[in-house]
């Protein structure tokens, strides 16, 4: 799927017919054979979405709307190859720090933690919080004020990092959207609300401030990150007409090869990539699986939409809509529903409307930022159930205030956003 997709993106390759659909049914096969290793809910989440997807599909090809089969098979072919080629910099990404390494305690330990989470999170994604959580639960068993700490962190770099799913899920739907513009609106809503987050933890809980025992952030680790965001621009300049999910994914294999090759040389190249194929590339089923059946939700709510079987719900799209979709989103994720199903459902109504695709692009992210760390059945608070011993549900309910007060914050930002950047 990988190559297939950074070769069609690149257009190097001399086919005769579109190549995606073999990513596709890569991709697809991968699934399922990985998908009994999922979870029970995801796996009921999963197979609800298809059925729904499949019944629409069925109703539009009753109806005598022409469906793309080819376009059903490759959907988000693009966003998954991102997810899964970003997941290689777990390689050279992750620190490797001294198992006894005394780790800091108090303030400045906090300050540090989360600075570090928020900026190895906007690499490596949901690595970074397992990483930290793991060091400090190994001292000391994860409460409450650490488990909502990190999950508010980590979700709000998805307002801004080009190497979240959130953004590979907006750019994949709402493909029009700028990049730059998306930073210069994503990055200050996150800034928001890692302040906030810091504030609150100094006023409510400085007890815990005080007594927290934090990671060992070092100036090394900062390295690689850095590189990443710098390889990327560099190429986006170079492959200007390059699809920017594409150039990500290239960014993050170039990277992680030339590091690898500096630190262990050729042969330990071949040998960690090798590895990670077989034991760390798996890991990403449950995007897999969630990302292909969204695809087909997103193909049977496009059919029956652009041929007039199913009525547009939306009128327009402006600030107040954007408000609007931002509400729902965040309730529905309270209810369970995760944002890339939302975004899947409501993209291909909207984009009949020719929206400002940045402001629609806004919108998403904020509402993946939020709609995560409330969500009882996010991957994000899954996780923290798994590893933890936290329920999932408790960290979301932790999480509500926090989301309710950025939801104001963002309904602030997209009404600026829409005045000052039309």
């Amino acid at each position: 799927m990988i190559v297939i997709t950074i070769l069609t993106g690149l257009d190097i390759a001399a086919f005769e017919f579109n190549p995606l659909w073999i990513a596709g049914s890569a991709a697809w096969l991968a699934a399922l054979l990985l998908f009994l290793d999922t979870s029970r809910v995801l796996k009921i989440q999963v197979s609800l979405i298809l059925l729904i997807g499949i019944a629409m599909i069925v109703y539009a090809h009753r109806s005598a709307v022409v469906v793309d089969t080819n376009a059903l098979i490759s959907a988000n072919t693009g966003l998954m190859t991102m997810i899964a080629a970003v997941g290689f910099l777990r390689l050279v990404v992750i620190p490797e720090t001294r198992q006894d390494e005394s780790l800091p305690i108090g303030k400045k330990a906090f300050l540090q933690t989360i600075l570090g989470l928020s900026i190895s999170s906007a690499i490596i994604n949901i690595s970074a919080p397992i990483l930290i959580s793991d060091r400090i639960h190994r001292k000391r068993p994860l409460q409450r004020f650490s488990a909502q700490t990190f999950t508010r962190i980590f979700c709000g770099v998805s307002s801004w990092s080009p190497f979240f799913a959130a953004m590979a899920v907006v750019l994949t739907y709402v493909s029009e959207a700028s990049l730059l513009w998306i930073f210069a609106a994503g990055f200050p809503f996150m800034l928001i609300g890692f302040i906030g987050v810091y504030v609150e933890a100094q006023i409510r809980y400085r007890e815990e401030v005080e007594t927290f025992v934090g990671y060992p952030t070092h100036l090394d680790a900062l390295v690689v990150p850095a590189l990443l965001i710098v390889t990327v621009v560099l190429i986006s300049q170079w492959l200007s007409t390059t699809p920017i999910l594409v150039l990500i994914a290239i960014s993050a294999l170039l990277v992680t090869s030339v590091v690898l090759i500096l630190r262990h040389g050729w042969s330990g190249l071949i040998e960690r990539m090798g590895t990670y194929v077989i034991n760390g590339l798996p890991r990403i089923v449950n995007e897999l699986c969630l990302f292909l059946a969204a695809g087909v939700l997103a193909g049977g709510i496009s059919a029956l939409i652009l041929h007039g079987v199913f009525e547009n719900p939306f009128a327009q799209f402006d600030s107040v809509t954007a408000v609007q979709v931002l509400a729902v989103m965040l309730i529905s994720a309270v209810c369970g529903i995760h944002p890339i199903i939302l975004i899947s459902s409501f993209a291909p109504m909207i984009m009949t409307l020719n929206p400002d695709p940045n402001l629609l692009a806004a919108t998403f992210l904020f509402a993946w930022h939020l709609g995560t760390c409330s969500n009882p059945l996010s991957g994000t608070n899954l996780v923290f159930q798994g590893r933890y011993g936290i329920p999932g549900w408790k960290i979301a309910y932790w999480n509500w205030p926090y989301a309710i007060v950025m939801f104001f914050v963002g309904a602030l930002c997209l009404q600026i956003m829409a005045r000052v950047f039309p």
